[in-house]
This record gives structure tokens, sequence and C-alpha cells, in this order.
């Protein structure tokens, strides 16, 4: 998701939200392009962060008033594939602002459908949707996760299914926590939210390092989740 556009460029959190936001694929609702292809060893990253309006003047979509900052900002930037991103830039005249942000909010929407989240009553109700996500991904911990003894050795065949199942399991089952944890957050108590908020920035941590190739050292996977709601 490589984006150098000094001030104009999104920050961690920023990026971290375009990614939740896209759930892996394309926002162009015509292209819906699996940005992280999991089907092959190398791992290649076709995510791109485009601007709605132009990260400098004289790009597409021009709106001179807006600040650099602004021009960096959530609000302004989408998430797609390279190619979706070529074509928005080179006919800004049929891709216009007002269609790219449509595409961001019809994307949205059609995550929230395919994840089935919603508002929930109980925090019973909560607890059996998180726990079998939550579940999961401590049994690919378990199983192939770094702790095993495989990690003195990098190029074992367990290191390798981890970082696919990183890709394909922990990071999307952890996104669809956080996205009913979110929109339940009334449920929770005062340390459970602080436990939430300690959880998205390992969730962060996980898509850096997995998704962006950043090798920086990550916050823990906080224990507390798993009495979350209980």
């Amino acid at each position: 998701m490589a984006c150098r556009r000094g001030r104009a460029a999104p920050n961690t959190a920023t990026k971290f939200k375009l990614f939740a936001d896209s759930a892996g694929f394309c926002q162009n609702p015509d292209c819906t392009r699996e940005l992280f292809p999991t089907d092959r060893d190398d791992h290649p990253h076709l995510a791109e962060i485009a601007h709605i309006f132009a990260a400098t003047d004289g790009g597409p979509r021009t709106n001179a008033s807006l600040s650099e900052e602004e021009r960096g900002n959530y609000n302004n930037l989408i998430l797609l594939c390279a190619n979706c991103h070529t074509l928005v830039d080179k006919t800004p005249d049929q891709h216009t602002a007002e269609l790219m942000v449509s595409w961001k909010a019809r994307h949205c929407a059609k995550r929230r459908q395919a994840f089935g989240v919603q508002t929930l009553s109980s925090r019973k109700d909560l607890r059996a949707v998180i726990q079998p996500l939550l579940g999961e991904n401590a049994t690919v911990h378990a199983e192939v996760g770094p702790d095993n003894e495989y990690r003195l050795n990098p190029e074992a065949a367990e290191a390798r299914v981890w970082k696919r199942r990183v890709k394909t399991t922990i990071i999307p089952n952890s996104l669809k926590v956080l996205e009913w944890l979110d929109l339940n957050s009334y449920l929770l108590n005062e340390q459970e939210i602080k436990t939430k908020d300690r959880f998205r920035y390992h969730v962060e941590g996980l898509i850096l390092r997995h998704l962006e190739g950043e090798q920086l050292p990550n916050a823990f996977f906080p224990v507390e989740m798993n009495g979350m709601a209980d």
C-alpha cells in the first residue's frame, strides 16, 4: 500500500482503517479484485492507496482548497488494485470524486452485510459471535504459530504455513472481531474497551508486518481478549 506524498500520505492508523474497510478487496464495486492473494508463496502485494482529490495540485481531481493534511486524510483515500488506480487517475472526468466516495460507501455497506455485523442486545450474544473467531485464531497459533519449535528455522514448512494463515485466517478474523466490538461497544465495560484498543494495536502490527512487509516488533495479543464479554 505504498504512498509517498509527504504530508499528503496517510499515517499508519489511516492505512489500517483503509485495509479494514476494504476487507482485502479492491473498493471499485465493478472490480473487487483480491488485493492480498494467498495462492502463491511469494505473497504478492496488489493494494494501492488512491487519492480521491489529487495529492498535489495539477493531479487528477485537483481541489486546491485542500491542505496537505486533508489530502492524506482517510476521507480522501480509497484502496484499489493497481489497474483501477491507474484507470481512475487517467480518466478523472469519468471517475469523479463523487463517484469514488460512493464506491467507498457501497463497499463498506457490502462488507458489513457480508460479515452480518449488527447491533446486539446482550453480552451473551456478542460473546457467541466473537468466541469462534478468537478460537480459530488460537488454534492456528497453537498449531503453526512462531512459538513452536520451528522458530529457529525460518525456512521450515510450518513457517510458510504460519505466514499464509496469518493472512487468510488470523487477520480477517481479527478484523471481524473488531467490527463486532466497535459496533457493540455499549455492551463493554471500561476495562474491556481498553483491551479492545490494545487488541486493535496488535492487529495493526500484524498488518504492517505480514501485509506491508515492515519488520517491526509487535505488541503481544492481549490475553484478556479470551474473556471478552464473558
